[in-house]
């Protein structure tokens, strides 16, 4: 995909790209979207990563320490990406099309907890049940 087709494709404007010369990649400022430079100077728009939600490595926020200028937009780029507010407008159910969301005659936790257990967990299973899903395990 090249420039025009991706500024057209997701609507955005060539304002919105900023290019950072100690990472070799372009940002995209409104989204926290980052897509390499080639070595033909275009920007591989199919193998990007975002700055907000992707882990980068030490090499990378050490190249780009050393622009100030450059870190510092990235960071005011992370704070702008994660201050904007959600968009709920896309959170439109359908009441037409089938959904698989938990609830029902029964309530979620309910169904979590009665899952695997013949319906009926003993005590300790419970409490076990509880200290896993608070320590994430």
């Amino acid at each position: 995909m090249n420039l025009e087709t991706y500024l057209e494709t997701n609507n955005f404007e060539k304002k919105d790209l900023t290019i950072l010369f100690s990472v070799g990649c372009v940002l995209n400022t409104k989204t926290g979207d980052t897509f390499p430079i080639m070595a033909d100077d275009t920007f591989d728009f199919e193998n990007g990563m975002n700055i907000v939600t992707d882990e980068f490595d030490t090499y990378w926020w050490e190249n780009l320490g050393k622009w100030k200028p450059e870190e510092r937009l990235v960071l005011d780029t992370i704070d702008n990406v994660n201050d904007e507010p959600y968009d709920h407008s896309i959170d439109v159910i359908d009441p037409d099309e089938p959904t698989d969301l938990p609830g029902g005659e029964e309530s979620y936790l309910d169904s979590l907890l009665t899952t695997g257990f013949d319906n009926e967990p003993t005590e300790a299973e419970w409490l076990e049940q509880k200290a896993e899903l608070s320590f994430g395990i």
